[in-house]
């Protein structure tokens, strides 16, 4: 094989002359290119990385303002809350110190009314009792010797038409008797004036006894076998209970 020197030299310069060329012409225009491109784009990822690390530090100072303000509040509702339930209790403490009150001077007011009550009962009382006693007693001789005995004289003096029939048809049926009957027994001599008076009324056929019974107080009972004429203290009384209620 048979080598042509001056055409290879010719063929590795004009390699050479299109290779620098292409260098000169091409490859650092383009690498200038590159280069610049990766200039803008390392450019740009630092701007996009410090405006990701501002971002980052204003979420951070975003969140610790959150927490901070979170925390606040928290405090803030810790607060509150201790001085609701101050003002609770306080409220309840003067509630339960004004019904202690309350029911105090209630249960004064109604100690003093009860008192006041009893007071005006015993008078009220005492009152009808002594009006009672009036009443009862109010003829002066009730309770001395022969009172009981001069109001049954009157008394049967008084009596006509159908009631003095009555007593006369009661003593008319055989074993009929007249009891006198008296707180405390009775001297002869009261005695004797019972039977005469009883004698001048109803004729001297008549059968008389004589009885004690302490609940008359004074005075005196004239029973019949079928009614009773009452001249007692205790028959008195009795009527004045009455009219009082009346």
């Amino acid at each position: 094989m048979h080598i042509d020197w001056w055409t290879l030299a010719f063929q590795v310069i004009n390699f050479l002359v299109v290779v620098w060329l292409l260098s000169r012409l091409l490859f650092r225009p383009i690498r200038s290119v590159i280069e610049e491109r990766e200039e803008a784009d390392r450019k740009a990822a630092e701007a996009a990385q410090a405006k990701e690390d501002a971002a980052k530090a204003i979420q951070q100072e975003y969140e610790g303002r959150i927490a901070a303000i979170a925390d606040k509040q928290r405090q803030e509702e810790a607060e509150l809350h201790k001085q609701m339930s101050a003002e609770r209790e306080a409220l309840l403490k003067k509630a339960h110190d004004e019904a202690e009150a309350l029911l105090a001077r209630s249960r004064a007011e109604i100690a003093a009314e009860r008192s006041q009550t009893v007071e005006d009962l015993r008078a009220e009382i005492g009152g009808l009792a002594s009006e009672l006693a009036q009443k009862a007693l109010g003829a002066p001789d009730i309770l001395g010797p022969g009172a009981a005995l001069a109001q049954a004289r009157a008394h049967l003096t008084g009596l006509k038409g159908t009631d003095l029939r009555d007593l006369q048809a009661d003593l008319a049926v055989e074993g009929a008797e007249i009891t006198v009957v008296s707180a405390t027994e009775l001297p002869e001599a009261e005695q004797s004036g019972w039977q005469a008076a009883l004698c001048d009324r109803f004729g001297n056929g008549i059968t008389l006894g004589f009885a004690t019974d302490p609940a008359l107080i004074g005075g005196a009972e004239l029973r019949f076998p079928h009614a009773v004429l009452r001249f007692s203290v205790a028959a008195r009384l009795a009527q004045a209970v009455t009219d009082l209620k009346g």
